[in-house]
Formats: structure tokens, C-alpha cells, sequence
């Protein structure tokens, strides 16, 4: 009993100290483009437990940890966890990659040229089912480029 009290109490602490520090992270979407990159997915695809459908999305960072996706349709949005990867140099060209498995598009990676951090979307509960019953199919990855934005 004392040991349930100590484990719910540290994991409200955690849960407290995870909100103030996505909170008080600064807003750098994208470092020059505050309003986010846009791409046109021209396939459903899944993040997490949710189908998007194929359309225009607005890729938006919330915190260090935490991607919006909009799309043109209100319902077409959510909100995804994130983990940052930094390289040397930023690409060429922004891209977001999608994992394939047959008809089945699962958020992977969404890169700026105007920044060399990635933010790459961990494998998720449907994916990793997905990935147990294909067993021997191999995935492809599929990158779509960002719709360059006009300077004003």
C-alpha cells in the first residue's frame, strides 16, 4: 500500500515536471517559420491510434516534445510526441517520411531546411503490431517535400 501511495506520488511529480518544462519550452517552430511547414500527403496515414486522412497538412511545434498536425478538415488534427534529433548540417530540402507497410503510412520523420534538428515520431502500439504479423516484409520508407513558403 505505502509502495502504491510512493509510485502515484512520483508519477504525478513526473507528470507535473513534464507539463511545466513542454510549457515553458520556448516556441521555435521550425526556428525562421513560426507558422509551421506545410506538406500535401497525397495517402491516409496513421500517428498514433489516429487515421489522417490524404490532404494539406500544417506541421506546428508545441514544445520540445509535442508536433500539431492540421489539416484542411477540422477533424484532421492531433497532437504528436516527438523526439528531436540534431545533425551536423540541415537539409537541402524538408521532408516528412513515412514508414510503408503495404497500404499502411505511419508517421516517421519531419525535417526543415531551416534547421538541422529532425523530429522523429517513435513506433507506436498499432505499428508494432503491424510489424510482429508482417514478419519477413520489409517497410520502405516514403518522404514527401515540404510546400516551400513564400517570403512576404
Amino acid at each position: 500500500m505505502k509502495r502504491s501511495i510512493t509510485s502515484f506520488l512520483a508519477s504525478g511529480l513526473v507528470s507535473t515536471a513534464l507539463a511545466i518544462g513542454v510549457a515553458s519550452t520556448p516556441f521555435n517552430a521550425f526556428a525562421q517559420d513560426p507558422s509551421g511547414v506545410k506538406a500535401n500527403i497525397p495517402f491516409a496515414f496513421e500517428v498514433g491510434s489516429k487515421v489522417m486522412p490524404a490532404g494539406t497538412y500544417t506541421f506546428t511545434k508545441q514544445g520540445e516534445y509535442i508536433m500539431l498536425l492540421r489539416g484542411s478538415d477540422p477533424h484532421a488534427q492531433i497532437l504528436a510526441m516527438v523526439r528531436p534529433q540534431t545533425s551536423q548540417n540541415a537539409p537541402k530540402v524538408g521532408t516528412i517520411t513515412f514508414t510503408q507497410y503495404g497500404d499502411r503510412y505511419f508517421l516517421h520523420k519531419v525535417s526543415s531546411s531551416a534547421t538541422s534538428t529532425a523530429w522523429d515520431c517513435p513506433t507506436g502500439k498499432q505499428e508494432k503490431e503491424l510489424i510482429r504479423e508482417l514478419r519477413n516484409q520489409k517497410a520502405t520508407e516514403v518522404a514527401v517535400n515540404i510546400t516551400p513558403t513564400l517570403q512576404h
